[in-house]
């Protein structure tokens, strides 16, 4: 099977941390893990003309958005719901990706920081996200 060689380097580096898999970890130490994980594999963050931290009305409470714009004037938007499996992820962990998708895409993104299980169980990820999205 075929593998990306990036993709391919970064499984090899992690292999080498010797770490747990994040499934059997507490989601504390999962999002601990994540974020150390993650922070050393960041490549450089593309330069943009603005980001802004914002907040959405939420269903219990504010939700945190990001928006990153890579030019002025009227720009196609994009919404970002970040990977976790609900459990791990937020604003700072996927902020690169965020950076390198305005950039390249010349979109405005606006990043979603849901409420994360299992303190906060289905369907709040599932109500943040839709009220970001009629943000």
């Amino acid at each position: 099977m075929f593998i990306d060689p990036q993709v391919r380097a970064v499984l090899e580096h992690l292999a080498r941390l010797g770490l747990p898999p994040l499934h059997r970890l507490t989601a504390p130490e999962a999002r601990r893990q994540y974020r150390e994980t993650r922070a050393a594999l960041r490549p450089p963050a593309p330069a943009l003309l603005r980001v802004d931290d914002l907040s959405a009305t939420g269903t219990v409470a504010p939700i945190a958005l990001r928006q990153y714009r890579p030019a002025d004037g009227v720009l196609p938007a994009l919404i970002y719901f970040h990977g976790g499996g609900w459990v791990v992820g937020d604003l700072e962990t996927h902020d690169v990706v965020c950076r390198q998708l305005a950039a390249q895409a010349g979109v405005i993104v606006i990043a979603v920081e849901y409420r994360l299980a299992p303190e906060r169980p289905f369907p709040a990820a599932v109500d943040d996200s839709w009220a970001a999205t009629n943000w």
